[in-house]
């Protein structure tokens, strides 16, 4: 075999190895970019996403069980919602939650529950029960889609 062959065949080795590297990292890329167009919804979520997300969904099924008051359970989801990035049919469940929360974020809790007066205790635990009346269906209604799909 002379020079001049086993110059061609290195070369043709040497040509192969980086035409087959080339084409990895064109593929490579191409996965990248396809990544980078995929809408929101189909991306992988971060950690602190997915555990909002199972969060929401056990509270959602604890309500169903009566294990929490609505209004428990809205506090709960309403913060955790603000820590979530719901998809489309998630959002209105959520913000079912954060209605009820609001309206009944003025009621005081735990320590300040305790200091009031059995009279006032009364008085905000009706009021507290005819808030969550008024949202009961919606709440049911989103309770139900939570706990199966957040």
């Amino acid at each position: 075999m002379s020079n001049l062959q086993l110059i061609i065949i290195v070369g043709g080795v040497i040509t192969t190895i980086l035409v087959i590297y080339s084409a990895v990292l064109a593929f490579k890329l191409k996965q990248k970019a396809k990544r980078r167009t995929q809408p929101v919804e189909f991306q992988p979520k971060s950690q602190s996403q997915l555990d909002a997300q199972h969060s929401i969904r056990v509270i959602a099924q604890a309500l169903l069980q009566n294990d929490l008051t609505p209004t428990e359970a809205a506090m709960r989801i309403g913060f955790l919602a603000q820590h979530y990035s719901p998809t489309e049919d998630q959002a209105p469940s959520l913000q079912a939650f954060q209605s009820l929360a609001m309206e009944t974020s003025h009621l005081p809790i735990l320590d300040a529950w305790k200091a009031l007066s059995s009279q006032d205790k009364q008085r905000l635990e009706k009021e507290r029960l005819s808030i969550e009346e008024s949202h009961s269906e919606a709440i049911e209604l989103a309770a139900n889609t939570l706990a199966k799909s957040a």
